[in-house]
């Protein structure tokens, strides 16, 4: 299991948002020098998530620039992308680019069968699409920057990653940046729902007790981005030999 230490992209900026809020959170400057800084600190895999590629069929070339630098050049083991994967050319580029896992959002909620055909591109370049599950407090999943409520809830997503052969990517929305901690009950129904797959979750990691808890329930990786940055994590236990 790894703790993902996360590297959210606007511009050509590191930035931690608070709900996914233009504007709100940090700033941490170069994503660079920021991926550098926690390479530094014994960290061998690192979440990535352009924000101006979000809503886009393709990933801007410098998302892409940026995963392959993290892959070859600093020697990150596991780098998992996000943003603008919405093609299978998309798909492509990323995992050509050293992406080992590859979040999709709104492009499967649009089109399910997207998700098999994305999972057979990543396949291919020995990738792992993981299909984003971004949960509201209803349960309801959103999509195109968390601005659309689908109708669709984890279990949907679950059941087919299971059938296209993906994993999940399990966000809790409402808490994101907050550093409140995850919804403990609802991170065991979705460790259930999608019991057997590969699962990575997202939103209000708070401290070390949080990581610890959802490792006891199974999850494949926790990404904390807010916590990290402000040192609410005990940096040196969830690195390499974490």
């Amino acid at each position: 299991m790894k703790l993902l230490p996360s590297v959210d992209v606007e511009g050509c900026r590191a930035v931690k948002r608070v709900k996914g809020v233009r504007g709100s959170g940090l700033v941490l400057g170069d994503p660079v020098d920021v991926a550098y800084r926690i390479y530094s600190l014994g960290y061998d895999a690192v979440h990535v998530v352009d924000l101006d590629s979000a809503g886009r069929s393709r990933p801007r070339s410098y998302a892409l620039r940026l995963v392959r630098r993290l892959s070859e050049e600093i020697g990150f083991s596991l780098v998992e992308y996000g943003g603008g994967v919405g093609s299978r050319e998309a798909v492509e580029d990323v995992a050509s680019s050293g992406a080992g896992r590859i979040v999709v959002g709104s492009a499967w909620l649009r089109d399910q069968g997207f998700a098999y055909t994305a999972s057979e591109a990543a396949s291919m370049h020995g990738s792992l699409v993981l299909l984003a599950a971004e949960e509201d407090r209803d349960g309801f999943l959103l999509s195109r920057g968390w601005r659309e409520r689908s109708g669709l809830r984890l279990e949907d997503a679950a059941a087919l990653a299971r059938r296209c052969g993906a994993g999940v990517f399990y966000t809790q929305v409402w808490r994101e940046g907050l550093m409140e901690g995850p919804c403990l009950w609802r991170a065991e129904h979705a460790r259930s729902a999608a019991r057997g797959l590969t699962l990575v979750y997202s939103g209000g990691v708070s401290c070390d007790a949080d990581v610890e808890e959802l490792i006891m329930m199974g999850y494949d990786g926790v990404v904390a981005g807010m916590a990290f940055y402000t040192g609410r994590l005990t940096l040196e236990r969830w690195g390499r030999s974490g």
